[in-house]
């Protein structure tokens, strides 16, 4: 199965030209450290998810007196530098990009382009190759007090790779699949059809390191194709159309993040 790693927004622990204690610093010994803010609320989430594209637009209001200079940070879990089902396939340490961009990975803020900084952490064997990195794009912040500001960020997230899907009751219950699509996997095995899956899973319970609760949540996932089938867990999931589906949400404290999986069919040989 090729997976994809998307993550959402992140808050950092504020940072001052004069600090002494990791704990109160943006980076600390382990790296960048992820804190929760009591003062910025994040009024609204409005995040769309298909395979060749991922658009978040954020609107943040800070509620305090005074503004907030604060480390803002987009991470990415684990990715390794094999085909192996990973979400870096192709990359080896020599073609990995300089900036070490993946996903092309951009941000604007109040509609301006915003520079960000990459910090990568690698794991490596036992002969000290590097087998595996993990990404996290940052940058400071300014939150001017009383003031609404907007944040959109936009990447391509690489997904590939073709693969005979087995259910298993662990995907099951991880991508919420119900009986009918249960129902329609088999159908297709009848049909001397493979099924081709893809995955994407977004870190969604970072939403809740903000001040309460995300007051205005949408999410739109969006097909590549009407005969594909998408399956993901949350309530109250609209279909629009053939190929798009929109979950919203008011006042909304994520508790698991969202894991999508994506569903063809196909013969051997085409």
């Amino acid at each position: 199965m090729r997976s994809v790693y998307l993550a959402s927004f992140l808050a950092f622990a504020s940072f001052s030209t004069a600090l002494a204690n990791d704990s109160t610093a943006a980076f600390g010994a382990g790296g960048l450290v992820f804190t929760k803010s009591d003062h910025i609320v994040m009024q609204e989430e409005d995040l769309r998810i298909s395979k060749t594209n991922i658009r978040v637009a954020y609107k943040f209001f800070n509620t305090s007196d005074k503004p907030i200079t604060t480390r803002v940070a987009f991470p990415l879990p684990e990715a390794f530098l094999d085909a192996d089902g990973s979400s870096l396939p192709y990359y080896t340490e020599e073609t990995l990009p300089k900036d070490k961009n993946i996903l092309k990975f951009s941000v604007t803020i109040d509609g301006k382009k915003q520079a960000f900084q990459t910090e990568d952490k690698q794991r490596f064997d036992q002969d000290m190759q590097a087998t595996a990195h993990t990404f996290t794009y940052h940058w400071m912040q300014t939150f001017p007090a009383k003031k609404m500001v907007s944040v959109v960020h936009e990447y391509t997230p690489g997904v590939g790779g073709a693969v005979e899907y087995g259910m298993q009751d662990e995907a099951s219950g991880k991508y919420c699949i119900d009986a009918g699509t249960q129902q329609w996997i088999k159908q297709q095995q009848k049909t001397n059809h493979q099924v081709a899956t893809d995955t994407i899973a977004y870190i969604l319970k970072t939403g809740a390191n903000w001040k309460g609760p995300i007051s205005k949540f949408k999410l739109t996932v969006k097909k590549s194709d009407p005969n594909e089938k998408v399956s993901f867990c949350g309530t109250g999931v609209k279909k629009l159309d053939a190929t798009t589906f929109v979950m919203e949400k008011t006042n909304f404290t994520p508790k698991q993040d969202l894991h999508i999986l994506y569903l063809k069919p196909y013969k051997l040989g085409e």
